[in-house]
């Protein structure tokens, strides 16, 4: 079978050329092909005021475009704070959204979020979060085989900078807590995933040493069954 290639989603402020560095990091250690969703910050701006068919559409057609360049029957969704509930929209299941199923867990064996804010207060300005938990909450469709992994960041200190605890108190009634400088930990963590929290990253590159800075940082959660050394040792055992 061929090797599952890997499927980066951006968020709510990245252009895809930031993910540049991260996908080549992640070619280097997985093997695989990685693929990159074309979604600005534009788009993340009309999915707000049209609603996200389009936005998770695109995610689809790089799934299915990967799927078929690379001969695999299942993909590995790597999502960047927003990035990672718009996967969780494709992944869906029973419930529609926004007037449409999605059935994207059949065709993707695993997904990492980096920096997702998968919890949430009671906030208008974040009824996505909300809606996504309601109809697909925590880790759905580990029953069946999917794979969940959950990183955060928790270099920046709410309870010494106001600046994060401002960002934080988007996702958490108080902000005095520790996150990557914008997602707090705990907002971080899906339930029922596979969790790690890295004391030293950050959101992204604005600030400091992020979750793609560079193939050292990248290998600090990159999955170990998932590395070109894995596929190597399975091969020679077969």
């Amino acid at each position: 079978m061929a090797q599952d290639p890997i499927v980066l989603v951006g968020g709510l402020v990245s252009w895809p050329g930031r993910y540049r560095a991260l996908a080549e990091a992640l070619r280097e250690i997985s093997g695989s092909e990685v693929y990159t969703a074309p979604l600005t910050p534009l788009d993340w701006l009309l999915a707000r005021a049209r609603g996200y068919g389009q936005l998770v559409f695109e995610v689809a057609s790089v799934v299915d475009r990967a799927l078929l360049e690379s001969e695999s029957d299942k993909a590995v969704l790597v999502g960047h704070s927003l990035g990672g509930i718009a996967c969780r929209v494709y992944l869906g299941g029973e419930p529609p959204f926004g007037g449409r199923r999605y059935s994207g867990h059949r065709r993707v064996s695993r997904l990492i979020t980096l920096g997702t804010p998968h919890v949430a207060v009671e906030r208008k300005s974040l009824t996505l979060i909300r809606r996504v938990n309601d109809l697909f909450p925590g880790t759905l469709h580990g029953p069946a085989g999917l794979g969940y992994l959950s990183v955060a960041g928790a270099a920046a200190d709410g309870a010494s900078s106001l600046r994060a605890r401002r960002r934080y108190e988007r996702f958490v009634e108080d902000g005095r807590v520790v996150g990557d400088g914008v997602v707090p930990v705990d907002s971080a963590l899906l339930s029922g995933s596979e969790t790690l929290v890295l004391d030293d990253i950050y959101h992204n590159g604005f600030y400091a040493r992020w979750y793609g800075s560079d193939r050292e940082t990248v290998e600090r959660w990159w999955p170990e069954e998932l590395r070109v050394s894995a596929k190597l040792v399975g091969e020679q055992r077969a």
